[in-house]
């Protein structure tokens, strides 16, 4: 079997700037698949349902200020699990991003690619908003939940209607565009604002395709060493994946009850469903 030089030239001047290849992401999830996360989150959530059914006001096993305690504890391997993937979530995504764009060839190859994304994502976006609008007007998931329940058991006053802006006048859009672009970058990774750090991150790996390959290669062996503390750390979290989900299920059915939760249910079952369409298409 023979092989082009010029891609054999092409794949090791790839192997020398990007050492640790992308390709290990989905190996990993491959093998959370293998090792039936799914069905450990899937038990889980059924014995956290089964324990907060017994110990809310469906089962009345607890006094509310016994099983108000006794939820806390539970939810709290579900706080840690939250905690880790908001804690990496922005340098994971930073880096990510920066390695994928690096990996083009030249930019030419950028450009090509970088518009068929931005048609791509333009159009997917407009048709799961208009999915999302059209279940959400036929199906009106909101109808299913006592808010005022769900208020007082949860304590939040964020439920309810919320007042829609109009759309900015025509004088106020070169002042809405140019806000996209961060200037504070580093704020807005502290801030976790994360179309900044996105925007941010293109800039970054659009920079460094420009640059020569010897000049960008020790940046991105530091992200590709940031990528994989991030990804290390979310291996610590999916071992706690399902002791979470028990634990946080269990605190929230201890606190609103079956019958707000099975109304609550109506709306991830129309998120999934929307979800499902948008798979689909």
């Amino acid at each position: 079997m023979t092989v082009n030089p010029a891609t054999s030239l092409r794949l090791s001047s790839l192997e020398q700037i990007h050492p640790r290849s992308l390709k290990y992401l989905s190996v990993y999830l491959r093998s959370l698949v293998r090792g039936r996360l799914w069905a450990q989150v899937l038990a889980g959530m059924v014995l956290g349902l089964a324990v907060g059914i017994a110990i809310g006001p469906t089962g009345g096993w607890l006094e509310p200020s016994t099983a108000a305690t006794l939820g806390n504890w539970l939810a709290m391997p579900g706080r840690l699990f939250l905690a880790l993937i908001q804690m990496i979530v922005v340098p994971l995504v930073f880096a990510s991003i920066i390695r994928g764009l690096a990996a083009t060839e030249n930019p030419s190859q950028l450009r090509t690619i970088g518009l068929r994304v931005v048609l791509y994502f333009i159009a997917t976006t407009a048709l799961a908003i208009v999915i999302g609008i059209v279940l959400a007007l036929v199906i009106q998931p909101g109808s299913f939940v006592d808010q005022e329940m769900v208020r007082q058991a949860v304590g939040t006053a964020t439920l309810g209607p919320v007042e829609a802006s109009g759309p900015p006048a025509l004088s106020e859009i070169p002042e809405k565009l140019m806000s996209l672009l961060p200037a504070n970058p580093l704020g807005s990774m502290v801030e976790s604002d994360m179309l900044h750090v996105v925007i941010f991150a293109v800039v970054v790996g659009v920079a460094l395709v420009m640059m020569p390959p010897g000049q960008s290669k020790p940046l991105l062996d530091l992200l590709g060493s940031l990528q994989e503390v991030c990804m290390t750390v979310v291996r610590w979290a999916m071992m706690l994946a399902p002791i979470a989900v028990f634990g946080l299920l269990a605190q929230l059915t201890s606190k609103i009850g079956l019958a707000a939760l099975l109304g609550m249910a109506v709306y991830v079952a129309t998120v999934l469903a929307g979800l499902l369409i948008l798979f689909v298409f």
